[in-house]
């Protein structure tokens, strides 16, 4: 009887061992550190401030506007990445108040610079997206991003 109680308390001591090894394998992770970049662009007394993440073929992040002096609307951005094309959602919180809002969110990156796009705007089950046979206009935009080293808000 004591000779399989040995065999037992070895078989038990194995697979512990075998399950702390996959335990630390599993853990060792490797991640790769994606750096935000922050944004900043000015049109008139309106101030508009972008930090993105790019990942492989997407990104995310931040969009914040302030109008003059006295509203704001910030949320989040993502979507995805199309060439040179950053086409998403944000999703904020308006200002006045209210319910979180999503509208279609475009950028054009033009070396360090990123253009805010504007479109023919439709909605299906109530989710707004560009118009896919109507153009995305980069060239009458607000907002024209310059890439800044600090956060701004």
């Amino acid at each position: 009887m004591l000779h399989i109680d040995k065999i037992s308390a070895k078989l038990i001591l194995r697979y512990f061992c075998l399950s702390i090894i996959l335990l630390a394998i599993s853990c060792h992770s490797n991640t790769v550190d994606y750096p935000s970049k922050h944004y900043l662009a000015i049109s008139k007394r309106d101030t508009a401030y972008l930090k993105i993440t790019k990942r492989e073929n997407y990104f995310y992040g931040q969009y914040i506007v302030k109008y003059g002096n006295s509203a704001k609307d910030s949320g989040e951005i993502r979507g995805n990445i199309l060439g040179d094309t950053l086409l998403g959602d944000y999703f904020y919180m308006p200002n006045s108040g209210g319910v979180k809002k999503r509208k279609p969110f475009a950028l054009l990156q033009k070396g360090k610079t990123l253009k805010l796009g504007s479109g023919a705007v439709m909605s299906f089950m109530d989710i707004p997206y560009y118009a896919p046979d109507v153009s995305i206009n980069y060239d009458s935009t607000n907002f024209v991003f310059n890439e800044i080293e600090q956060p701004y808000f």
